[in-house]
Parts: structure tokens; sequence; C-alpha cells
């Protein structure tokens, strides 16, 4: 009797585990396509270079969204979602050999939404970005996959969909009007030459 509790004990205690398993995205890979038009943006301004500043969520950081009954998708290295958009604008910026922590013009973002429906097989991103003084512009992807019917795969489809999903957010982010005009900002502030001190 008593190995028979101890054996329910093992199940549950198993079925409670799995069903509390995360589902992780992939780190970020940067997009070739992003760095190309970040190169072609340094082609058009040479001077030009940005930082990233802080990527806020507006309802407080969010490390975490429930998948169905299966268990929740979280990002990699204990980030939060916004963390994980951040380092992937600050990636692509880097490797496109645009990016300085000495630039006088910072991205920032404030996220809105980060979201996915791992029913209908979609993720949804959006923010409200901020960069030098240029007026603060809207940048939204939603991101479409193949899901599946079931929990356990249906939650691992999704989060492997969000790192593609986050080179798209990122692909709007710089292709936007907004950005090339922070971009441009950034190559004349490089370019400005100290005044000469009257009397020196």
């Amino acid at each position: 009797m008593i190995r028979s509790i101890q054996s329910v004990g093992i199940v549950v205690a198993v079925l409670l585990l799995s069903a509390c398993r995360a589902y992780t995205p992939s780190r970020y890979t940067v997009s070739v396509s992003n760095v190309e038009k970040l190169r072609t943006l340094q082609r058009k301004y040479p001077q030009g270079a940005l930082k990233v500043s802080g990527f806020i969520s507006e309802s407080g950081p969010l490390r975490e969204i429930t998948c169905r009954g299966a268990g929740p998708v979280a990002p990699p290295d204990y980030k939060t979602f916004e963390q994980y958009l951040q380092g992937a604008l600050e990636d692509d910026l880097r490797m496109a050999g645009v990016y300085s922590d000495k630039s006088q013009v910072a991205v920032s973002a404030s996220i809105r939404e980060v979201d996915f429906s791992s029913t209908n097989g979609t993720w949804t991103l959006a923010a409200l970005v901020s960069a030098g003084s240029v007026q603060p512009f809207q940048v939204s992807h939603v991101g479409s996959f193949s899901t599946g019917i079931f929990g356990d795969e249906a939650c691992r489809l999704t989060a492997h969909a969000f790192m593609p999903a986050a080179q798209d957010f990122v692909k709007k982010l710089v292709a936007s009007p907004g950005f090339e005009k922070a971009f441009a900002e950034s190559a004349e502030a490089k370019a400005q030459t100290p005044q000469a001190v009257p009397g020196t």
C-alpha cells in the first residue's frame, strides 16, 4: 500500500514538473538584411553611429508568457523580453559597425506589446521608439509561424518563432523614417567641430 502511494506521488510529481517546463527561444542571431540596411545608412551618412539605451515595458518587466497549460515561454539567459529586443538591435548595430557608446544619439523604446497566439501562430511586437530629437515613432510587427495542435508542440514552435519575429521587428525599426532621421542626426553631431573661443 505504501509503495502504491509512493508510486502515485512520483507520477504526480513528474506530471507537475513536466507541466511547468519553460519553452526558451533561441539566442538572437544577427540579421543579414538588417546589417545591410544599416550599412546602407552608413554609406549615406558616413559619420553616423548610434547607441542603445533602455528598452522598458510599459507594464513592468516581462520575463515569461504562459503558453496554454504546458508552461511559460521565457527568453534565454534570464532576460526579459524587452532586454532581448534591446540586445537584438545592439547586435545588429555592432555587426554593421554603426554602434558607438560615445554617440550623442541613443535609441530607446517603450515596449507596448509582446504577445503570441500559439493557436493562430502569431507573435505581436509593438513599441514606441525614441531617438535623439526625433519625434517618437511607432514600430509594430505581427509575425506568423506554423503551430501545432497539442500544447507541448505548439508552445515549442511558439518559442522557436520568437527569434525570427525579433529580427523582423528590428528590420521594421531600422527601415523606419524616424530611425534614418536619428541616424542622420548622429552623423551631424559627430561632424560638428569645436567653435573657437573669442580672445584665445
